[in-house]
């Protein structure tokens, strides 16, 4: 069976549902023949508005997603199946993960300052 090459934007919404549960868009269309290779849906996301803004959504609810995933980890700590230094390699990977697909809610917040009037305009960048 050949790979779909013409917009089909119900079956955009089954794969971003998927992206959502927090799996990679890569591993979503390599593993069913019926998905679009990457290129393909990548050149979808690009021309077609409702697409792109789905799949921006679909990566901030993946972002949430993998917050289940830190408190798996977690649980498996306590009980002894990985040791704090994984843990803490994988979590901090997963955070940055969630802070690049939702940074309004999971990235670091950032305040500008602009104040000029008569004098030249002096930036404040406070963390």
């Amino acid at each position: 069976m050949a790979r779909p090459s013409t917009y089909d934007f119900e079956l955009c919404k089954q794969i971003c549902d998927e992206i959502a549960d927090g799996r990679n868009i890569k591993e979503i269309l390599n593993s069913k023949e019926e998905y679009p290779i990457w290129n393909t849906f990548r050149n979808w996301k690009n021309e077609y508005d409702e697409l792109f803004t789905l799949y921006v959504s679909s990566q901030q609810d993946k972002a949430i997603a993998l917050e289940f995933e830190i408190d798996e980890l977690r649980d498996e700590l306590k009980s002894g199946k990985i040791d704090a230094s994984t843990y803490n390699v994988l979590v901090q990977t997963i955070k940055w993960k969630m802070a690049k697909f939702y940074p309004k809610v999971f990235g670091e917040a950032s305040k500008v300052t602009l104040e000029g009037g008569d004098k030249p305009i002096q930036i404040t960048f406070e963390d």
